[in-house]
């Protein structure tokens, strides 16, 4: 069922309508500057345009030579100074191409947040940015591994619950879920091939969380429709959502009782798929589905949190744009109590890709924050105010 009269109305602003790189993979929130605010980090495969002569469409970047002067015309990752969105390049080093999935970490322990992104499509790197002193200055990149193909998702936690964090990645060309120990020197590159765990082989899968997922005190790997348990040095997989697709991952007690139940949306689907996505939470150990919609066009962006402010988690899901949609929707379940959801559609009219909840302004409500992923180039926020 879905009603008109939002518990919470949320106000659009546009932070930027020509961000300088296309096709936007990445959408990562944190506090760079330390001013209890996050800030917004962005990054982008590039763009590829194409041209149509005599009926043949041609897609400039393939042209021998095209790559390298397009990747000099745009900066690939960037953030937006929160308040004010001013806009600072992260890197401008050329022909970056990241794609979704990036993560934030004091990896050097230096008490300041790093960035990690990983190549998309047919390319091999996975990068960590070092952030300097001033945010606003070039950040160093150094080179983790050149060992998997296009990544979707990293992730850093404590995978294998020695009580220290790892980065987790999900390949997909290469068809891998992985993690590295974060070597004592960081800045060596590559990072050396004994840190190097290969957890699962031959899958593709999207969405990654790492934590405590049914309480017996050591932390359980999501990814994609799958739960890994680590038993003797063996990980073990458990298909708990079969038939479920390219999903986007997030976690919470929905229902009250104590418990975390896994919610999914299928973030790439129809546009891979012959079905429209799917929105839904599942509950171990039985994992019977709960859909909240089955009918949204490429719901990549999935987020989980407080947004009414009466203590129980709701569920924010939006659509992709991607040249086939245009009238994308935004909605927020709000839960009524008891695994019970009343739907809401808060916006339409403007695509998202990889959106964020989190507090933006400062005023203890959640916001927010999105872009789409192609062929637009704009950067949003929704600023949640009581209704």
């Amino acid at each position: 069922m879905e009603s008109t009269e939002t518990p919470v109305r949320f106000r659009h602003e546009r932070i930027d309508d020509r961000p300088p790189a296309g096709q936007l993979s990445t959408c990562t929130l944190a506090d760079l500057t330390g001013n209890g605010r996050p800030d917004v980090i962005v990054s982008a495969l590039g763009a590829y345009p194409e041209v149509t002569v005599g009926g043949t469409t041609i897609k400039v970047r393939q042209l021998p030579g095209a790559d390298a002067v397009l990747s000099r015309l745009e900066t690939n990752v960037f953030w937006y100074e929160n308040p004010g969105w001013e806009r600072h390049a992260l890197s401008t080093e050329p022909g970056l191409h990241l794609d979704v999935g990036a993560t934030v970490h004091d990896v050097d322990g230096d008490g300041r947040i790093d960035y990690v992104a990983g190549q998309g499509f047919d390319r091999s790197d996975v990068y960590w940015f070092r952030q300097p002193e001033d945010p606003r200055e070039p950040w160093d990149r150094f080179l983790v591994t050149d060992r998997f193909q296009k990544y979707h998702d990293l992730l850093v936690g404590d995978v294998d619950n020695d009580g220290e964090p790892e980065l987790l990645g999900l390949s997909q060309e290469a068809e891998a879920i992985f993690y590295y120990d974060i070597p004592e020197d960081p800045t060596v590159e590559p990072w050396p091939e004994a840190n190097c765990h290969v957890i699962d082989e031959g899958v593709v899968v999207e969405g990654a969380w790492i934590g405590d997922l049914d309480g017996d005190g050591e932390n359980e790997l999501i990814a994609g429709p799958n739960v890994y348990r680590r038993e003797d040095g063996e990980w073990t997989p458990e298909e708990f959502a079969p038939g479920w697709h390219k999903t986007r991952v997030a976690v919470a007690d929905l229902d009250g009782d104590g418990d975390l139940e896994v919610l999914l949306s299928e973030g790439d689907s129809p546009l891979y798929g012959d079905a429209p996505g799917r929105v839904g939470w599942f509950d171990p150990p039985d994992w019977e589905p709960q859909l909240l919609h089955d009918g949204m066009f490429c719901p990549h962006s999935l987020q989980v949190g407080d947004v009414t402010g009466d203590g129980r988690p709701d569920v924010y899901a939006a659509e992709m744009g991607h040249r086939e949609n245009d009238d994308p929707q935004h909605f927020l379940f709000v839960n009524e109590g008891d695994g019970r959801f009343e739907r809401y559609r808060i916006d339409t009219d403007v695509p998202v890709h990889e959106a964020k909840l989190a507090d933006v302004d400062g005023d203890g409500d959640l916001d927010i924050v999105g872009k789409p992923y192609a062929p637009h180039r704009r950067v949003d926020v929704w600023y949640g105010e009581p209704n």
